[in-house]
This record gives C-alpha cells, structure tokens and sequence, in this order.
C-alpha cells in the first residue's frame, strides 16, 4: 500500500472518529494480565469501593468520576480472601451494570470467580468478552477502538463480584491512535 493510500485511510479514520465519537468496524482486544493492559493504557480511573459500610447499595456514589452503577442492588462487600487489593468489593446480587456520562475506550476488573464483560453504544450491544476466571486475584481487561456509554459485568452463576474497576479514556492528543488501530485486522489476545 502506498504512502498516500495510508495517510488517506488513516485520515478517514480519523474524520470518521471525530465526526462519530466511534469507529464503526472497530475491534476490541481482550487482556488477562493487568501489567499488559496498564501498560497498554496508560492513564485510567480506579473505583475500589472502599470507604462504605458493609451492604451499602452502589448507585451514584462516584457519579463525580462520571459512572453510575443502574442495577440499584450493587452492594458493598468486605471479603480479604475474595478481594486481594483492599479487603473490599462490590457484590453485584446478579449482574453489574455501569453507565458513563463520556464515552470510554477502555475498562479493566480485579474480580474473584468468573466473568465476561459486554460493551455497549447508545443501548446497542457490540461486544461480549470470552468467559474469564477461576479463584481470587483475576483480572479482565479490554481496550475498544470503538467508545462505550455501559457496559455489563456478568458471572454465568449469577453471582458477579468485583475487587477494583478501571476505565477510562485515551488523552485528546491520542485519539488518532484509536482510530489507526480500527485499520488493523480484527483480533483477540489470550
């Protein structure tokens, strides 16, 4: 491929990335080793739950991050042996559902047992992570080039716990990179 081709494509990516906030076609690359992903991202927010009595629904207690938690029976769960980082997590009683005030590009869990993570755009569901876990001390990263408003953590048991959520988005200078790595073949890392 040419140099003009590239620059051109990379250029319809981008005008394609700030004229939609998205890119349509985009890919979502899967993390289970949280150095990776860090590594990957960058810069990202952390909610560890910490801070709250035992049972204390979560609801919009970080709405100043920019994130609620829909569910409306997300609770406060202290548990040393489930939670490594900080003795501490949020026991979804069922699923937990997030929702962001801006559109994030990346989202990562410290989680006991198993979990898949679905991603959503304006109520449309465009992708659904492989079912990762085991014991306590997981994690499941992803990295979307194209940007989420909710997402929803689920345990096929019924039961999602989670130790730390993180999220966030690229830096304004960054965006381009998103929008590159649309270009790229689709692919899943293990």
């Amino acid at each position: 491929m040419g140099l003009r081709k590239t620059i051109g494509l990379m250029a319809a990516a981008m005008l394609a990335w700030v004229g939609n906030s998205q890119v349509s076609g985009g890919f979502v690359e899967e993390f289970t080793n949280k150095d990776e992903w860090i590594a990957a991202v960058g810069r990202f927010t952390t909610i560890g739950f910490t801070g709250f009595p035992d049972g204390t629904f979560i609801t919009d207690q970080y709405a100043d991050l920019g994130i609620l938690f829909t569910d409306g029976n997300d609770s406060i769960f202290p548990n040393e042996n489930a939670f490594p980082n900080d003795g501490v997590g949020l026991d979804g009683n069922g699923d937990i559902s997030v929702s962001f005030d801006t559109p994030q590009a990346w989202i990562g869990v410290d989680f006991p047992g198993l979990l898949t993570i679905e991603l959503y755009s304006e109520g449309r569901l465009f992708f659904t992570s492989n079912l990762w876990g085991g014991g306590a001390g997981n994690f499941l990263g992803l990295i979307s080039s194209e940007l989420f408003d909710a997402a929803v953590l689920i345990d096929p048991l019924g039961e999602a716990e989670i130790d730390d959520l993180h999220f966030g988005v690229p830096a304004p200078g960054a965006l381009w990179l998103l929008a590159v790595a649309a270009l790229l073949p689709r692919r899943r890392r293990r």
